[in-house]
């Protein structure tokens, strides 16, 4: 195999579903299902790979929480949380990312759609990533990574990235 062929491979290779997938665009705004990442480790990730970022985390807390993610904190600039981990997430969160609690996805995604109607992006770009541990209301990650998927591609100016 030649270099010229697996560069494009690589190239065209559209990645897996739940990793880091891009699932939609609004705008300068790409939606990013990264539901796979499970853990703080797992989410660095995907922090490490995008800036202006409104996260969506939560789920049950696991040993050390967010704390080691401080790093990519400048990054997010508003956080959802969700789940069982959401007060612990929003102390760690204090003073350092705006955050709301918003306890679902489902009411996460209502609160974006009524801000969606309201006024219209400032064009500064972004990501919404769905991450770590995005709340145990779904059996696992895939579920919970098509539920996200399902949401994001229903808002309105939303278009699916093929």
């Amino acid at each position: 195999m030649t270099k010229d062929v697996l560069q494009k491979g690589l190239r065209s290779f559209p990645g897996l579903a739940h990793r880091m997938e891009q699932v939609g665009r609004r705008g300068r705004v790409l939606f990013v299902n990264d539901s796979k990442g499970t853990n703080a480790d797992a989410a660095a990730h995907a922090l490490s790979s995008f800036s202006d970022i409104f996260w969506i985390a939560g789920g049950k807390p696991k040993l050390g929480g967010i704390t080691s993610l401080a790093e990519y904190f400048p990054r997010i600039r508003k956080a959802y949380l969700i789940g069982e981990a959401a007060k612990e997430f929003a102390a760690t969160l204090e003073g350092k990312v705006r955050y709301e609690i918003s306890e679902t996805l489902e009411v996460c995604d209502s609160e974006r759609r009524a801000r969606c109607g309201r006024r219209r992006h400032n064009g500064a770009g972004g990501a919404a990533v769905a991450s770590l541990r995005v709340v145990r209301q779904y059996r696992n990650f895939e579920i919970r990574g098509n539920r996200f998927r399902d949401l994001v591609t229903a808002l309105p100016g939303v278009k699916p990235v093929v």
